[in-house]
């Protein structure tokens, strides 16, 4: 069944309102900003002071790729961990459950409290990153590492509202999601094919794309994303439907 436009942007509306009125989940969407300024300039002026009182000169420079990475991948955590949260909240309310029998139903409903969040954070996250980034990123190489990033932001919104009951759970759950985020370091720091045992970790396959430059390695890292949202989205289905 398709959903109305108008729909949707009247769930959405009902969501952001919940954002502003939420002081947390407001300083979590300026978080990113914030974050590629220290980025931007904090890490090179660090370089300089350590090398001016250690002679090392490039402690930091063969990882400002990794930093890059982080900086792109924070803005889809923050943003949907923000949404997740609001869900949250509606289930505790019953709220959802509401919703999801509505005209909006519940592909509706999650489009308008997951998918215009990753839409945003999308968008975000390529903005930062040309404005921020310690590297030189061709624009097509922005957009696939900020469409890998959404990928991992949805992962994380769906492990929170699947796995969590309330907002207090939520809060837990999502340090450990987190844990995602552990292959981002693995080909900077792992060589040979060892590093290869993280395969399932979409977050790898995200910074084998950045570090070569291979459209297979963003091709996989979606797949496996795709995966792990299907599986995700049926959990969290039965948990709307209960």
């Amino acid at each position: 069944m398709m959903v109305s436009k108008k729909a949707l942007l009247n769930s959405f509306k009902q969501f952001m309102v919940q954002i502003y009125k939420d002081a947390m989940l407001i300083l979590l969407c300026i978080a990113p900003l914030l974050a590629g300024s220290v980025f931007k300039f904090g890490i090179p002026f660090a370089q300089e002071l350590i090398y001016e009182y250690f002679g090392l000169t490039k402690l930091f420079v063969p990882y400002y790729l990794l930093f890059d990475l982080l900086l792109g991948s924070l803005t889809p955590l923050l943003y949907c961990f923000a949404a997740a949260y609001v869900v949250l909240g509606e289930i505790d309310d019953g709220i959802s459950g509401y919703l999801s029998v509505t005209p909006l139903g519940k592909r509706g409903y999650l489009i308008s409290r997951l998918g215009f969040p990753a839409v945003i954070s999308f968008v975000v996250s390529i903005v930062l990153m040309m404005v921020f980034s310690l590297s030189d990123f061709a624009l097509p190489y922005i957009v696939g590492i900020a469409l890998s990033s959404n990928l991992l932001g949805i992962i994380e919104a769906l492990l929170v509202v699947s796995l969590s009951s309330n907002r207090v759970e939520g809060m837990a759950v999502s340090k450990l999601t987190g844990l995602f985020f552990l292959g981002l370091p693995v080909p900077f720091f792992v060589e040979g094919s060892i590093q290869y045992l993280v395969f399932f970790l979409p977050s790898f396959w995200l910074a084998k794309f950045a570090i070569e430059k291979e459209l297979l390695f963003l091709l996989t890292g979606v797949l496996v994303s795709l995966v792990w949202i299907f599986m995700l989205n049926k959990k969290f289905n039965r948990k709307i439907n209960k």
